[in-house]
C-alpha cells in the first residue's frame, strides 16, 4: 500500500494532501481520507485506508476504527477516489 501512495504523490508533485472519498467498511457512513505525505511516511487523517488484494483497498470511518480496527467485510468496493 505504501507503494500506491507514493505513486499518488509522485504523480500529483503540487499536492500535498491527497483526498480519498469512499464508504466505510462497517458503518456504511461516507468517509472521507486526508492522506498527507511526511518524512517518515504517510499521516492519515479522517479514516483509516487497509490493502486487501494487489489493487483492492478498503476504508473505515475514524469512530468504526476507534472500536474495532480490523476490516470485518472483505465484500466492500474499493474506494471510490482521490482528489
Amino acid at each position: 500500500m505504501i507503494e500506491m501512495l507514493r505513486k499518488i504523490f509522485e504523480a500529483n508533485p503540487e499536492k500535498s494532501t491527497i483526498v480519498l472519498k469512499s464508504t466505510c467498511s462497517d458503518c456504511r457512513d461516507d468517509v472521507i481520507i486526508h492522506i498527507t505525505s511526511t518524512s517518515g511516511g504517510f499521516g492519515f487523517q479522517g479514516g483509516a485506508l487497509f490493502k486487501q488484494s494487489p489493487d483492492g483497498y478498503f476504508t473505515k470511518c475514524s469512530d468504526c476504527y476507534k472500536i474495532n480496527p480490523k476490516i470485518k467485510d472483505f465484500n466492500m468496493p474499493k474506494f471510490a477516489s482521490a482528489h
